[in-house]
């Protein structure tokens, strides 16, 4: 890094696939990577450019960038002032369970082809989930708001969105059997 104003730190949650980064730079650029993980962060002031999937991409404040595990990409500051970002990074199988276990019966995993998103309600939604994983929060809230940030990636920013199955109209009949039971 170039200079004392360029900093990232990283968190990691035990047990879980799940890494947090808050980074701000100014001249630092990575070079091309890329990360065996999924990879989802909010730029919160600034701007970045970066290559991926065979273009050049502006992430500005208040915009999401959604990589794909395995995506190539470069990074670095687009205006003179930097960026600052927080980024996540979640193994395939811990997005793979979450989905399982939100949306029983559903298959495969999301993708993402459009690495920048502007939806301010998507932002919201995933820069929760490095704030509660940089102040340590309660395993539960971290849990929580893991289930928020993957499910909201994939039904607003996924061509292959993980939908859950549609229950409206269907009767569970153990369920109400047990109801009945109880009420008599």
């Amino acid at each position: 890094m170039t200079s004392s104003k360029e900093r990232a730190t990283y968190w990691r949650v035990p047990g879980l696939a799940l890494e947090a980064m808050d980074a701000h730079f100014e001249r630092y650029a990575y070079p091309m990577h890329a990360h065996d993980t999924y990879s989802f962060g909010v730029t919160d002031d600034g701007a970045q450019s970066f290559v991926c999937r065979g273009g050049w991409h502006v992430s500005a404040a208040g915009l999401v960038m959604a990589f794909n595990p395995d995506d190539p990409h470069d990074g670095q500051s687009a205006v003179p002032q930097g960026h600052r970002y927080r980024m996540l990074h979640l193994g395939e199988d811990l997005v793979r369970d979450v989905i399982t276990d939100a949306a029983p019966g559903t298959a495969g995993l999301p993708l993402f082809d459009t690495p920048v998103v502007d939806s301010p309600a998507l932002t919201q939604a995933v820069a929760r989930l490095p704030t509660a994983v940089a102040k340590n929060a309660p395993r539960l809230v971290t849990e929580e708001r893991l289930t928020a940030t993957v499910l909201a990636l994939s039904r607003r920013a996924a061509t292959r969105p993980v939908t859950p199955p549609d229950r409206r109209g269907r009767v569970d009949l153990a369920a109400m059997a047990r109801v009945r039971g109880l009420l008599r």
